[in-house]
Parts: C-alpha cells; structure tokens; sequence
C-alpha cells in the first residue's frame, strides 16, 4: 500500500504551516531523504498505524526546521482526509497527545486513541 501522502505534499504542508504560524517561509526545506524515510516507515503499518507511525517519525527525527509540531498535525489530518476520514478531538488534547508522541510515546497507544476519535467524512470523501 502506498503512502497517503508524498514527499511534496509534506514539503507544501510545511511552507503553509510556516507561513501561518510564523509568518514566513521555512527557515530550510526538509531534506527529501528525511521525509521519505518518514513515508517509508509509515507505508509497513496498517490502518490508523500509518499515519501515527508517520508523525511520529516526523516529529522524533525532526524532520522540519520551522512548525514541526503545526506541520505534523496538518499531515495527520491530510492523511485522515485522504483516506475518507475526520478526527473528532479537542484540539489541546490532540496537541498533547501528539507532544507525547514527539517524546517517545507508544506508537501503537497513539493509533488506538486515533481509532477512537476518527470517523467517516460528512461529506463521503
């Protein structure tokens, strides 16, 4: 199965990140090889595991110079919509839960508290 997002829309996900809540351009793009060793990592799981697997090796491998953690959450929820899916979480929780990912929390707790909180688009897509 191939990754529900590619080296490029991580690269665009982190210049709006960077732009929105910095106010300015990545202080350096993320190196390719890092971004597609994330994608790679995150193409072995399945289902929801994928995606934490992805932000979880964006986040420790420090992937992104500017916004890492504001990038991290804008793939997740790339990813979830790309996949039909919509995250029904308190943003503070999902910014601590994502935290503690960061700092070498379980992978696999982190896809479950996902399953538990992600749901079927309103709109079917």
């Amino acid at each position: 199965m191939s990754p529900s997002l590619s080296v490029a829309d991580l690269q665009f996900i982190n210049r709006v990140a960077s732009r929105r809540f910095t106010g300015g351009e990545p202080a350096a793009m993320a190196d390719p090889s890092a971004l597609e060793a994330a994608l790679a990592a995150s193409a072995q799981p399945s289902g929801l595991q994928r995606p934490a697997t992805l932000v979880a090796k964006l986040l420790r491998d420090d992937a992104f110079a500017t916004a890492p953690m504001q990038t991290a959450l804008l793939a997740l929820h790339c990813w979830l919509a790309s996949d039909g899916l919509s995250l029904l979480a308190p943003q503070g929780v999902l910014v601590g839960m994502v935290r503690s990912l960061a700092a070498g929390g379980d992978v696999t707790a982190f896809q479950h508290w996902l399953e538990d909180r992600t749901v079927p688009s309103a709109s079917g897509d």
